[in-house]
């Protein structure tokens, strides 16, 4: 309680007083020794799942990370995992990143990370970083494309997309982990094995084996909150009661403190949004119960997460490497809205599992939350992940770092998921050096643009021409600047996103600068800006 009353006082403080102390020189790049990196990515993270952005959820350890560094209320990626993860390991678009190859003997999907690209870890450590991986990597299962052929000292890795986040295979032996290039099976994992324990505990024996000469960049992507929806036994009461009012309230409820912690995107509009879902008052008695139950271990989950980063903090803290580390946290997509072991049954696992109502959230169980409760995180913008809208793919993002002009308050300059490995290194003194020949191979040119001397001098640069492109199914959308272009249809609460994107319809137009929440189509006042964007989407986007 004093922590939060802390906290709450600091916002107020921020909101009084704006930030005006000189920016130290260590964080010029190039200039005296390089700071370590940490890269942390929450999976399925929700816009408002966190403290600092609206949440009832306890994460105190992130909300001092948001409130001491700042908060990007327009921060960009992909609409699920795999797409996102290129994005930010290569600097560039996912559809050109990403090589989809013929699939394992195993029925494994086996799309790779191209070779022709550098990749976020092998540029800094040619910039004389030593890297570091702990978590889900999702870019490669066989031969060079796994984790310790893509430039990482040292790594323990979830390979594939997902899976239990106990010491369980759904799929029998399958792929799933690797510990410093060795492929592991059930057995080698420890029997209390709980990934984001296990993922933390790893990085924090990187980073304390570190060399103490060197900088360092730690790359953890948690597989938390990504369905299954599991936790500790002795965490899965933790939030028991909490949602029984169901995910209207929620939703009212996360709107409501994210425009009084000016997280909410400007322009946003939380009395017009019109949610997918039925009322929760029109679902049956036993539909709420599993609904509720089921987010509160989705609850838990984020909070075990918080509770792991604050281990990682605190040892960087108590051994004086915090203020020498930049640290960024980002969600890596919109929050997830499947159904899993509630609705109707979309993964043939589900069939064998033990998704009753008591079992929710231990081993066995293959649950996740729903469409209402998914929409609750990601209000007032539209829908939520696997969608190019707005709940899609704008993430909870923050950066941590002392001396960055705006620290203690909310950014919305337009930035993506593309943006963060120039950005890396023009804050560790080094450079891309697109198109070119590199490590024996022809890489190309980046599309991401460094914001670290906009986050040193509190100056954004022009990104009037910016763009970001994603792809699914056969549709997709194009951010230029203020505008949006999407021809997906939006989803609805009987039929999964993932199928309706295959047919896509009309192309739509949005101001997404005063319109963040999609509700006013400008596609016919504007049919040349609309004919121009798409033609650009087709050449290079799609």
């Amino acid at each position: 309680m004093i922590l939060i009353r802390l906290l709450l006082v600091g916002i107020l403080l921020t909101a009084c007083h704006p930030e005006t102390s000189e920016t130290p020189e260590s964080v010029a790049p190039g200039s005296g020794q390089p700071p370590n990196i940490l890269l942390i990515v929450a999976d399925d993270l929700g816009y408002t799942d966190l403290g600092a952005f609206g949440s009832e959820i306890p994460t105190p350890n992130l909300d001092g990370l948001a409130y001491s560094g700042i908060r990007f209320t327009n921060f960009h990626t992909a609409s699920w995992c795999q797409p996102t993860r290129a994005m930010l390991m290569t600097g560039a678009g996912a559809v050109e990143t990403i090589e989809e190859l013929p699939r394992l003997e195993t029925g494994n999907r086996n799309n790779v990370l191209r070779k022709d690209w550098a990749n976020m870890a092998e540029l800094l450590q040619d910039a004389g970083y030593q890297t570091f991986m702990a978590g889900k990597w999702d870019l490669g299962l066989e031969d060079q494309y796994r984790v310790v052929e893509s430039g990482f000292d040292r790594s323990f890795a979830l390979l594939e997309g997902g899976g239990s986040h106990f010491a369980e295979f759904f799929w029998g032996e399958r792929l799933y982990y690797e510990d410093e290039g060795r492929r592991l099976t059930l057995g080698d994992l420890p029997e209390d094995f709980y990934s984001t324990e296990f993922y933390t505990t790893r990085m924090l024996e990187y980073i304390e084996s570190a060399d103490g000469d060197r900088p360092w960049f730690g790359y953890l992507p948690y597989t938390a909150p990504h369905w299954p929806l599991q936790v500790p036994d002795d965490w899965l009461d933790r939030h028991a009661g909490k949602y029984d009012e169901g995910y209207d309230v929620l939703r009212r409820d996360r709107m409501r403190r994210a425009a009084a912690l000016r997280v909410m995107p400007e322009g946003a509009d939380p009395v017009g949004f019109t949610p997918v879902a039925p009322p929760w008052d029109a679902l049956s008695e036993a539909l709420q119960q599993k609904y509720s139950r089921a987010e509160e271990i989705y609850a838990s989950m984020i909070e075990y997460m918080d509770m792991s980063i604050g281990r990682i903090v605190d040892h960087l803290e108590s051994t004086g490497a915090l203020d020498n580390t930049i640290v960024v946290f980002m969600a890596d997509h919109g929050a997830s809205a499947a159904w899993h072991g509630i609705g109707p049954v979309v993964f043939p696992i589900e069939e064998s599992m033990d998704n009753r109502l008591e079992n929710f959230g231990r081993a066995g169980s293959f649950i996740d939350k729903g469409v209402g409760f998914g929409e609750a995180a990601s209000a007032p913008l539209r829908y939520y992940k696997s969608s190019a809208y707005e709940g899609g793919i704008r993430a909870a993002t923050i950066i941590r770092y002392p001396g960055l002009r705006g620290n203690g308050r909310s950014n919305g300059w337009l930035l993506s998921a593309m943006d963060l490995l120039p950005t890396f290194l023009e804050a560790a003194g080094t450079s891309h050096p697109g198109a070119s020949e590199f490590r024996g191979r022809s890489i190309r040119e980046i599309r991401g643009r460094s914001f670290w001397n906009d986050l040193v001098t509190g100056e954004p640069s022009d990104r009037s021409d910016y763009e970001i492109g994603l792809t699914r199914g056969m549709g997709g959308s194009l951010i230029r600047g203020r505008y949006k272009i999407i021809n997906q249809p939006p989803p609805s609460s009987e039929s999964s996103l993932a199928r309706a994107v295959a047919e896509p319809t009309p192309w739509r137009l949005y101001n997404i600068a005063d319109d963040p929440s999609e509700t006013t189509d400008l596609a016919a006042d504007y049919p040349e800006l609309v004919e121009e964007m798409v033609r650009r989407w087709e050449s290079e986007w799609k």
